[in-house]
């Protein structure tokens, strides 16, 4: 189904439905959002949809707003009436859990259960996660480094070298991340030096592809491409610094992030730690 557009000036907005949390259907937006790169687009959670009325008034918003719709209903009669609210509507309303419910029962010969939030039942598992998640926000660029020896790994590199959402992506796997920046010129934390080594590591990246970064960093922000901040010797030193600070503490493992998703950079890091 083809639905309407923004207007002049509006940002693009996808609605991230769910009889339950919604964070599945955020998560699935947000990773399919990261293959464009189109700036501004905003996801929104729409979470606890599990009647008409709320599906409806899903749908008015999306409608007001020209938003695309994407959501994993598990209720198949909730599926169909967002489907046809959305058709009616000529909104796109992209189906996540559908077609994957009605293959699995196929294969299965059985009958899904309709009842949503099964995934996140109140389980140590759920609030392991919780708290990873808690704690990585409050110990994120630097921060709550009074209490950084309860972190299960924690990450260091120059700025843009993908610190903050490798540590987000982390702490969702259920490990406490913190994550500590480095600048040339300021010496590393005293609490940061006497972490055991074997949770830290270090981000690495190409120097011309930090340059590229930092170049679209500053243009964003309205400021001169010719700052500092984007520029390559400048880079290299503070890549220098870095390097200099990894071997001092010692025994650091180091992952170079240049080409690397932070999906697979996460993947690495846990496999260099054992975790």
């Amino acid at each position: 189904m083809t639905g309407g557009k923004p207007g002049n000036g509006a940002k693009p907005l996808i609605y991230a439905v769910s009889d339950a949390t919604g964070e599945m259907a955020m998560s699935i937006a947000v990773a399919a959002l990261r293959q464009f790169t189109q700036p501004g687009i905003m996801v929104l959670r729409r979470g606890k949809v599990t009647n008409q009325d709320r599906i409806a008034k899903v749908v008015r918003e999306a409608k007001e707003t020209g938003g695309l719709i994407v959501f994993t209903l598990v209720s198949q009669e909730l599926r169909q009436m967002l489907l046809q609210a959305a058709s009616e509507s000529n909104l796109t309303a992209v189906d996540v859990m559908g077609p994957i419910l009605e293959q699995f029962t196929q294969y299965f010969h059985a009958t899904p259960s309709d009842q949503p939030g099964l995934k996140y039942q109140l389980t140590a598992e759920y609030f392991r996660r919780n708290e990873a998640v808690e704690f990585t926000v409050k110990h994120d660029d630097g921060l709550g480094l009074e209490s950084i020896q309860q972190a299960d790994i924690v990450l260091l590199g120059i700025s843009r070298t993908s610190k903050t959402p490798l540590s987000i992506y982390l702490a969702y796997r259920g490990f406490k991340v913190a994550n500590i920046p480095l600048v040339r010129g300021v010496t590393l934390p005293q609490e940061a030096r006497l972490l055991d080594p074997r949770k830290i590591v270090g981000l690495t990246i190409s120097g011309e592809k930090l340059s590229e970064l930092r170049e679209t960093r500053l243009q964003k922000i309205g400021r001169p491409i010719s700052d500092d901040y984007a520029n390559l010797e400048s880079i290299r030193l503070e890549l220098q610094y870095a390097q200099k600070i990894f071997s001092e503490i010692g025994n650091v493992a180091i992952i170079d992030v240049t080409t690397k998703a932070i999906e697979e950079v996460a993947s690495e890091i846990l496999t260099v730690l054992g975790k």
